[in-house]
């Protein structure tokens, strides 16, 4: 009888322990609902990254007439066939690669390309002081190219 006893005692402890031991594992292996969507969600060039390229990059990266150079850095976000050539610089985007791609490394910080330091961007206007984008934009765009930078024509 007592040692029944020490034997239920000693399986109750064990069972405890690992129902204990499977729950922490849990909450540590499966992201959260709201992570899970996140990383899941598509994200949509016309909707999600347009508004953002001609809010924020248009000004100085599309063809100008008035601007006999050209956009900066030779570098076009009004057309995908330009975008994804890239400019003086090289390739901008590598879809699937946002790491690689220059295009977010400058939403980051500036960059040094062939021992030359190229400025953050946005570029700040004349007399005004630098204003990255918001890191949620930012965000947006390491999620577009990361997930192959997807332009419809």
């Amino acid at each position: 009888m007592v040692r029944q006893t020490v034997l239920r005692t000693t399986f109750a402890r064990l069972a405890g322990a690992a129902t204990v031991a499977c729950l922490a594992l849990a909450a540590f292996t499966h992201p959260t609902r709201a992570a899970a969507d996140a990383a899941a969600k598509e994200v949509d060039f016309k909707k999600d990254i347009q508004p953002i390229l001609n809010q924020s990059c248009m000004k100085c990266h599309k063809p100008d007439p008035k601007n006999p150079r050209g956009p900066a850095a030779g570098f076009r976000l009004d057309d995908k066939a330009a975008a994804m050539k890239g400019g003086k610089h090289g390739v901008a985007i590598v879809p699937g690669k946002a790491d690689e791609s220059l295009f977010y490394k400058l939403l980051a910080g500036p960059v040094t390309v062939d021992n030359k330091e190229i400025s953050a961007m946005p570029k700040p206007q004349r007399n005004q002081p630098f204003k990255p984008l918001a890191k949620d934009k930012i965000e947006l765009i390491k999620q577009w190219i990361d997930q192959g930078a997807k332009w419809p024509d």
